[in-house]
């Protein structure tokens, strides 16, 4: 007995050909890759800075700042190349200067201001006002503990486009031998934890007392 195919099953069979593919002619045109417009990508031509630029080896001994911070004390500071400083100091563009800054009592001085009477003024901070290259950052040590400075001693250093980083002196100094070190522009203001007082003598007195003891 035959059986009737059902009509989805009993539809013609279509067999598809195979089209066989025109050739296509190859460009002569030659292909050069741009250099990436992505600052740290590659290949580059020198056209433009990479993030690479930015790195700095820490362990050649040619790229070391040649101004850096041995070790401290409770009333001094020892540099790199032996010298000893009892008083505050300023590290900018890899030179040393010593500090006259103004008194601090630590147990005295709040961020509210009481105990910075003078260091709103100018010239405290002149020496970073003077130089043409200034730094990004300034660290300051206000010796053996942090003493935050009120808004006016900030709005001074900011308005010269300098950040302000405060910190106690031994930690200053550790950071800032550790920015110079990949190159950052970074400078210090550094407070002895004891300040020894400093007597102050004039050119007339000077003489004097030379004359005193040629005599």
């Amino acid at each position: 007995m035959l059986r009737r195919l059902a009509p989805s099953l009993a539809r013609p069979l279509v067999v598809s050909r195979c089209v066989p593919a025109l050739p296509r002619a190859l460009s002569t045109t030659p292909y050069f890759a741009r250099p990436s417009q992505d600052p740290g990508g590659k290949p580059n031509d020198g056209s433009h800075r990479t993030v690479y630029d930015d790195f700095h080896n820490i362990l050649d001994s040619s790229l070391r700042p040649s101004l850096s911070i041995h070790s401290t004390s409770d009333e001094t500071f020892t540099l790199q190349d032996g010298l000893v400083l009892s008083t505050p100091i300023v590290l900018l563009n890899n030179q040393v200067f010593m500090w006259n800054a103004p008194p601090l009592d630590p147990m005295r001085a709040t961020p509210g201001g009481l105990g910075w009477d003078q260091w709103s003024e100018e010239d405290v901070w002149r020496v970073f006002k003077m130089v043409d290259d200034r730094p990004e950052i300034l660290l300051f040590g206000t010796g053996k503990t942090v003493l935050p400075p009120p808004a006016s001693v900030r709005k001074l250093i900011n308005d010269l486009g300098i950040q302000l980083d405060v910190q106690n002196t031994r930690n200053a100094c550790s950071t800032f031998n550790l920015l110079a070190e990949e190159g950052r522009k970074v400078a210090a203001a550094l407070l002895p934890p004891k300040r020894t007082p400093i007597e102050k003598v004039t050119p007339q007195q000077l003489q004097m007392e030379e004359s005193d003891y040629l005599h």
